[in-house]
């Protein structure tokens, strides 16, 4: 991209609530994303943690345990080099170790790219003075080199080259207006300083003209462009679906479409010309950076057909962007490509579900069954995997739970290198829902599908002491939660249990049912998973709107479901009136999905 940043639930219910599948499209080949944030801001002068930062942990588990864990990681070439063909800034290159060692431990890979569009800026007196590759640098005695280029990659390469997390180097982020220089000379000087240093990891070839797939062939015409001896390579292209192909999204989805009535298309048409290159010279090549913004759900259409497309070409590729810091820049356009998660990491993004439709055709991504969010499930927890071939048919189970059905089953291989069956609870082709075994040792398990013992699907799954996950009525995580109301009059008397939401004909939704006080006291009873190891009613908060509401239970219920856990917290009076209200939830500290209620 162009732009940088300077007691138990009724059985009906749960059942519901269980078996409800999502529907995934057929995907297909490794997918990714971009983690953009350590390339922002001045490249002598920002501050770390506000202007620009490295990602943290939680980031790399997400996409990974999303099948999206092929990261392609920005840097920047001057924090990393201050000193053109000097030594690696000690500090920078700490940082970007340390988010190879988090990508490792979430079962993620990375491709290192230097976001810097085929230029190094020059620190005079602390100003940048950006100079291209190969040309005469104005104000400067000093000519930044592909020699200095290639210095770069060998010195990253002295440092990866035996690391398997680090699965490729990727040359150069957009290089464009190259002025006398030639970017094919420096792209084939460069792979062959890395292979001549003993080095033989992938390597992304990215194209001049900001790597535009449209216009491949004017800047290359039929031709291939390097020479590998270890013949691991892919060419890099990028695409974008506005205008002017920037993905900055000046103009709304309606003006888009008056200027292009075949709008839906676009991301189809831009692709061809590249699809038909790499066809032609029968060369690997890969989709480095698409994104969309999420302002007008008419652009999901646009992103799907796109996939599609690139799913039938078998191409890799990697989404633009995801980084803890796009949440700081709201007032940015190019923040709504965005697909960090917010709220803690239980609200994904807009664009995600689409994502999720075209991931490797190979993969399972596991959620807690409560709502596809996160990236941690606990021992005990109630799961749902998603994917393609898991099963030839559809089933739920029966009491007591076991762990085959249709021929599937699905094994878990711990951080201890335990290996367990799941029980399971309901499968179909595209989705398997299990309890992940209690003894499950926490850290990264890998997990596997297999059907009459052949390994159908692999993924990955991050397992905490705890990770707790509300219900709600539509089974996404979000919204009304999949709760009742435990009514007690002045007298003492119990009334009949009152659901807090009902089926709408109207919308095709569950929606929220206004809870009356009228006098008595009620009860809230929540439901979820993954927190049944937890301290109780001791360690459990409920916050309702403003008010803190008393727990009385929390943990695996008597009678309860398998891996199905339970709150109990009585109302507070106050509330009465409120409106719709969010309820958060922590157990033992760790928060749980913010849920509603509505109170009349």
């Amino acid at each position: 991209m162009r732009t940088t940043i300077v007691l138990s639930m009724r059985a009906g219910v749960l059942a519901a609530l269980l078996t409800a599948v999502t529907g995934v499209a057929e995907g297909q080949y490794m997918r990714g994303v971009n983690v953009s944030q350590a390339e922002w801001g001045d490249p002598f002068n920002a501050t770390y943690g506000t202007e620009f930062s490295y990602p943290t942990a939680p980031t790399f588990n997400y996409f990974a345990a999303r099948s999206l864990g092929f990261i392609r990681l920005q840097v920047l070439w001057e924090r990393l080099q201050p000193t053109l063909s000097g030594p690696l800034d000690p500090t920078n290159l700490g940082y970007l170790q340390q988010d190879v060692a988090y990508a490792k431990a979430a079962g993620g890979l990375v491709s290192i790219v230097p976001h810097n569009e085929a230029r190094y800026a020059l620190n005079e007196s602390y100003v940048a003075n950006p100079c291209i590759i190969d040309n005469p640098c104005p104000g400067s005695t000093v000519m930044v080199t592909t020699a200095d280029l290639a210095n770069f990659w060998v010195q990253i390469s002295n440092v990866f080259k035996d690391e398997p997390a680090v699965v490729a180097y990727d040359l150069m982020n957009e290089p464009h207006d190259m002025g006398v220089a030639n970017w094919v000379t420096t792209a084939q000087a460069v792979l062959s300083a890395i292979r001549s240093n003993g080095d033989n990891k992938l390597v992304m070839i990215p194209g001049d003209g900001w790597s535009n797939a449209t216009y491949w062939t004017t800047y290359y015409g039929s031709n291939p462009l390097i020479s590998d001896p270890a013949n691991k390579y892919y060419y890099e292209a990028h695409e974008y679906f506005d205008s002017d192909f920037s993905g900055t999204y000046a103009e709304t989805y309606d003006q888009e479409l008056a200027a292009n009535p075949q709008l839906e298309e676009v991301g189809v048409t831009r692709l061809l010309p590249f699809v038909s290159w790499c066809t032609t010279n029968n060369v690997p090549c890969y989709l480095g950076e698409y994104g969309i913004p999420n302002n007008d759900p008419r652009w999901l259409t646009v992103l799907d057909k796109f996939l599609t497309a690139l799913d039938g070409q078998g191409m890799p590729g990697t989404y633009w962007a995801a980084g803890e810091l796009w949440a700081t820049v709201p007032t940015c356009s190019c923040s709504l490509l965005s697909v960090q998660p917010s709220n803690n990491f239980t609200t994904d993004a807009e664009q995600l579900p689409t994502l999720l439709a075209h991931v490797a055709p190979s993969a399972i991504r596991t959620a807690s069954t409560a709502g596809s969010f996160g990236w941690a499930t606990a021992p005990g927890e109630l799961a749902a995997g998603y994917g393609n071939g898991f099963a030839t048919g559809t089933m739920a189970a029966t009491l007591p739970l076991g762990t085959e059905l249709q021929g599937a089953e699905v094994q878990l291989t711990d951080s201890s290198g335990t290996v367990s069956l799941a029980p399971l609870l309901y499968v179909s082709p595209t989705q398997i829902n299990y309890q992940v075994p209690a003894g499950v040792a926490t850290g990264m398990a890998t997990v596997q599908v297999l059907n009459g013992g052949a390994v159908v699907a692999n993924g990955v799954l991050e397992v905490q002491t705890l990770a707790p996950t509300i219900f709600t009525a539509n089974y996404t995580g979000q919204g009304v939660a999949a709760a009742y109301i435990q009514r007690v009059h002045p007298d003492g008397t119990q009334a009949p249990i009152e659901y807090t939401f009902t089926y709408d004909s109207g919308s095709g939704q569950n929606v929220a049912v206004p809870i009356a006080f009228d006098g008595d006291t009620l009860y809230l009873d929540l439901f979820g998973t993954g927190f049944d190891k937890a301290s109780g009613a001791s360690g459990t908060v409920v916050t309702v709107g403003t008010a803190t509401a008393s727990v009385t239970f929390s943990g695996f219920p008597p009678q309860g479901f398998a891996g199905e856990d339970q709150i109990v917290a009585q109302l507070p009076a106050s509330l009465a009136g409120a409106g719709q209200v969010t309820v958060t939830v922590t157990v033992d500290g760790v928060a749980a999905n913010p849920v509603t209620l509505t109170f009349q």
